[in-house]
């Protein structure tokens, strides 16, 4: 299963490692016999897109060799990559030869490089916006917190989607399919898969 993530993503938590050992060390043998029993060998897949290949090789998501790590990007993004020393664990792919990536193109390259059963996005607004827009998104996992954060006049602060707008011409529906709560947070889960458009 590969879990992808945009640039912008990692620039925001660049110290970040994204497998079970870095996330939650406690539960990493658990993790490790669950996908053992589920036939499922090494790390998944960590997939990094950038149009601009502007990223930082140093970082530790590429340098530790705790999971082989795939970036996307573009012909322009590899010329600018291309020049730089890439660790053991970190393969590189072109689609296209500038501009924005498609949610389409970066599964094809997905594919190409490893062909998934499960892909996990967790990527930023404009990403999710494209997956929503091209309806290659069949899930949504969406966390309610209790937290008020709210917002001052002039400030910027993404909302779940940006770059797209849907309603009210193309509003797109989910159907709840789960409910967990841990504590005062409540985790939903929401299908998309059929592309509808209308509740």
């Amino acid at each position: 299963m590969p879990w992808w993530w945009g640039a912008g993503t990692l620039r925001a938590v660049p110290r970040h490692i994204w497998t079970p050992r870095h996330v939650s060390p406690a539960h990493a043998a658990d993790y490790e016999r669950l996908r053992a029993s589920l036939g499922k060998e090494g790390q998944p897949l960590t997939v990094i897109v950038t149009a601009s290949g502007s990223v930082d090789l140093g970082l530790p998501v590429f340098q530790s060799g705790h999971a082989q790590a795939l970036i996307i990007t573009t012909s322009a993004g590899m010329e600018r990559l291309g020049g730089r020393a890439m660790p053991p664990s970190v393969e590189v792919r072109a689609v296209g030869k500038t501009g924005r990536l498609s949610a389409q193109d970066v599964l094809e390259a997905i594919s190409r490089f490893r062909e998934p059963e499960v892909a996990l996005v967790e990527g930023g607004p404009q990403l999710i916006g494209d997956f929503f827009a091209e309806n290659l998104l069949d899930e949504l996992f969406l966390t309610l917190s209790p937290q008020v954060a709210g917002r001052e006049r002039g400030t910027y602060r993404p909302g779940l989607v940006e770059g797209k707008v849907f309603a009210p011409d193309r509003p797109l529906w989910g159907e709840l399919a789960g409910v967990k709560r841990a504590a005062d947070h409540l985790f939903l889960r929401y299908a998309f898969g059929d592309g509808e458009t209308s509740g």
